[in-house]
């Protein structure tokens, strides 16, 4: 049997099993954001609203710059496609910036909150956004963690070498698969902030 067919073979089993733990990587973070929805669900049925309390606009801003990230990310893995480097690089800074943005204006967010007299202790009502934001932050970093990887990994690419190319696109599609899963994550949460301030 051809060698390069065994090695395509192998290396495309690596891939789908890639893709597979990212697929229950994914289910369990989905899972734990929609249990912890039904759990304030339950908990602040029967607790009054607080007066007054808006949804901080930072919020809505950064939920457009999530959505922008992951354009600036698409652009990338295109570029990546057709072995367009410096752009592919490019792109991924641009993609980890605007991740970075998101999590500053989270932040303005809550403080925003706490002004207004919004604060984690006391009504859940009030804890909720902290804790959603805070939750999602957290698992946000786990993307920037990986755009940052692809970073590094990128300046060892080379025109002309396929193979590392193949690697290399099979990790990115990876990381794009979770930073836009958690994009998705995030415009649920702030649906149902809206719904229950």
């Amino acid at each position: 049997m051809n060698p390069s067919y065994i090695e395509a073979s192998d290396q495309k089993s690596k891939m789908s099993l890639g893709m597979f733990g990212m697929v229950l990587v994914l289910a369990a973070i989905g899972s734990f954001f929609v249990a912890l929805a039904v759990a304030y669900a339950f908990a602040i049925q029967d607790r009054p609203g607080q007066a007054d309390v808006h949804l901080s606009w930072w919020f809505w801003v950064s939920t457009a710059v999530m959505a922008l990230s992951s354009v600036t990310l698409q652009w990338a893995r295109r570029d990546l496609r057709m072995a367009r480097l410096a752009p592919y690089r490019m792109g991924l800074w641009l993609t980890l910036g605007l991740g970075g943005v998101f999590l500053l204006m989270q932040a303005l967010g809550c403080r925003d909150l706490a002004q207004q007299g919004v604060y984690v202790v006391g009504n859940p009502r009030g804890s909720m956004y902290y804790v959603f934001s805070g939750i999602h932050a957290f698992h946000l970093l786990g993307g920037l963690g990986g755009m940052y990887w692809l970073i590094r990994r990128a300046r060892d690419l080379a025109d002309g070498e396929e193979q590392p190319l193949r690697r290399h696109r099979a990790a990115a599609r990876n990381t794009a698969t979770y930073w836009h899963f958690m994009g998705v994550v995030w415009v649920g949460l702030v649906i149902l902030l809206f719904a229950w301030q």
